[in-house]
């Protein structure tokens, strides 16, 4: 695996997105702390790093499994869950989560929340997770349109996320990955703003040299007026 990554707070305060890379367990992972709540950057700190630390705990020789992945999120979920039971100040505090693990096979992505995981392809940018979002699960049931989820005024809304609840059901997805695929976690500092067409074009563009291309998504970001705090992960094998 080699890959790259940046997080930048943007026009926010402070940054509640953590990313990490982990070379040794092959495994990046991005953490969005929840805006506006108690304690959303020591969330997703938390989330990151109990989650690589519990991959190493179940598997220290790594040829991680679907369920190495789960348990390591859960195990992020307990400890964002309970860290307000030693500091109340903390109380409502949250992360989302998309992490992958490269293997022989492609990659195992584990998610909860909003935070994204995109293949690019042969020109062609697909996203392969499905966000945890009450606005996605009103398109998923045929309530509204993707056009219209646009212009839902609580299209922030998470259906679930690390911390508020003692369980959460994290999403597995499979990936083959072929030579000169290219993949992407972010938060929606980036795909909240920027449409996925401009995102495959700078990754067109610049996808051979994986740091320029990632700084150039940040100010792609910035250019599109992103409001948040904007994280990056590229990644390829």
């Amino acid at each position: 695996m080699q890959a790259v990554g940046r997080s930048w707070q943007g026009i926010r305060s402070r940054n509640e997105d953590v990313y990490t890379i982990r070379e040794d367990l092959s495994m990046a992972a991005v953490a969005d702390g929840m805006g506006g709540a108690p304690g959303g950057n020591i969330a997703s700190r938390l989330a990151v790093d109990e989650f690589a630390d519990s991959l190493e705990r179940f598997n220290p020789r790594g040829h991680f499994q679907d369920q190495d992945l789960v348990n390591a999120v859960l195990c992020a979920n307990t400890v964002v869950h309970e860290r307000p039971n030693v500091q109340p100040e903390l109380t409502g505090m949250g992360s989302t989560i998309v992490a992958a693990v490269f293997n022989e096979s492609g990659v195992i992505l584990c998610h909860v929340g909003d935070s994204r995981a995109y293949l690019y392809r042969e020109k062609k940018l697909m996203q392969v997770t499905r966000d945890h979002s009450v606005v996605q699960d009103m398109v998923d049931r045929g309530q509204i349109t993707i056009e219209e989820a646009e212009h839902v005024v609580f299209k922030s809304t998470l259906s679930q996320a690390l911390g508020p609840a003692h369980e959460v059901a994290p999403e597995l997805n499979h990936l083959e990955m072929k030579e000169r695929d290219l993949l992407l976690l972010c938060s929606d500092g980036l795909c909240g703003f920027v449409p996925d067409e401009e995102i495959a074009d700078v990754l067109n563009a610049h996808g051979r040299n994986l740091r320029t291309c990632m700084n150039i998504l940040v100010e792609t970001a910035v250019k599109f007026g992103s409001t948040d705090n904007i994280t990056v992960v590229l990644a390829t094998v």
